[in-house]
């Protein structure tokens, strides 16, 4: 077992998680209260809890700013929306009746239209715009990612077992002790160059498992500029916006 729940008395439930790729332990609170406790995988539970009642305070704190701040709800927009490794995203009315996706690609832009006499500030709309622009950037992730990722395996002198394209809300891939790897979707709203990066970070994972000094040390061989990058990606959200029509 990998995952622990306990129930401690001042900040309610606690997921304790083992993890393969930590190299240290960890607290993070989520703005909606949930608490989660990230240990090494050889640690033991009861490290993880002692851990925890040493931050009880730091965590009832830091559950009291986030409860304080204002709930922003970020919702989708006319006009451009973003732009993707393939295309540039707009939104916006037509005379039409449901839903489309319209392509330029002359223009390389891909038009996500709607009919004028529906309020796009409708949670139904919201949903159904949010769908089809995930389906359209994993429709583009599918035909792209797995065949990068198979280059740079084969230039590198790395294996893996399968790559999965997934809508990953909290990270841009991950990397099993199988060697399977899974990719974000929303790489393809990244640069070539940031792609590349993410991808050859899960193929080091393959051969290293953790984020210690030897990891650091081959990402470096391969990206000299690697605190730029990292800084580069602290700045994109993974997902399109963080809003509860995710």
């Amino acid at each position: 077992m990998n995952v622990k729940q306990v129930l401690i008395e001042q900040i309610g439930a606690v997921t304790i998680t083992r993890n393969r790729q930590a190299t240290k332990f960890k607290i993070s609170v989520k703005p909606d209260g949930a608490i989660r406790v990230t240990i090494p995988w050889l640690a033991s539970f009861r490290s993880g809890e002692k851990f925890l009642n040493e931050h009880l305070q730091w965590i009832t704190q830091t559950k009291e700013k986030l409860a304080k701040k204002p709930v922003v709800s970020k919702l989708i927009q006319p006009g451009h929306l973003f732009s993707s490794r393939n295309y540039h995203y707009h939104v916006g009315p037509a005379d039409i009746l449901q839903p489309r996706i319209r392509y330029d690609k002359n223009e390389q832009r891909v038009y996500f239209e709607y009919s004028g006499n529906q309020p796009i500030e409708s949670a139904e709309l919201q949903k159904v715009l949010l769908r089809m622009i995930e389906n359209v950037l994993r429709f583009d992730a599918k035909k792209y990612l797995p065949e990068r990722i198979s280059q740079l395996a084969s230039n590198l002198g790395y294996s893996f077992q399968k790559v999965t394209i997934k809508n990953n809300k909290t990270n841009w891939g991950s990397c099993s002790s199988r060697k399977n790897i899974n990719l974000n979707l929303h790489l393809m709203r990244l640069n070539d160059r940031l792609i590349d990066y993410i991808i050859v970070h899960e193929l080091v994972h393959t051969v290293i498992p953790n984020h210690g000094p030897g990891f650091k040390a081959t990402m470096k061989k391969h990206f000299h500029d690697m605190e730029e990058m990292d800084k580069a990606l602290k700045k994109i959200r993974t997902g399109i916006f963080s809003t509860s029509i995710m």
